[in-house]
């Protein structure tokens, strides 16, 4: 399925770039066509397993997209670290 205003998005998000996207499935074509990293919210979820079980709404719905965001921030800054050096604090192991 083809969303109609996948290339309205897809021209603004190559004329102004973001640091993230949230959204459902659908938008792992941006993902792949942008480079703009993609967090997994809402539905449809169907190219992840089990990701469809976790609560989006209250105070645990909170907590995991709290969580969600944080590790693709970390992803991000790991993915972008060319080489780490001895004192390089954004590639540490804990966080």
């Amino acid at each position: 399925m083809i969303l109609p205003d996948r290339k309205h998005i897809s021209s603004l998000l190559f004329t102004e770039p973001v640091d993230f996207m949230i959204g459902n499935s659908y938008g792992k074509y941006l993902e792949r066509d942008t480079k703009t990293p993609l967090i997994r919210v809402g539905y449809p979820i169907m190219d992840r397993h089990n990701l469809h079980r976790y609560s989006t709404i209250g105070y645990e719905g909170t907590i995991n997209l709290i969580t969600w965001v944080v590790n693709a921030i970390f992803e991000e800054i790991d993915r972008n670290t060319n080489i780490p050096s001895k004192t390089d604090i954004s590639f540490d192991l804990i966080r």
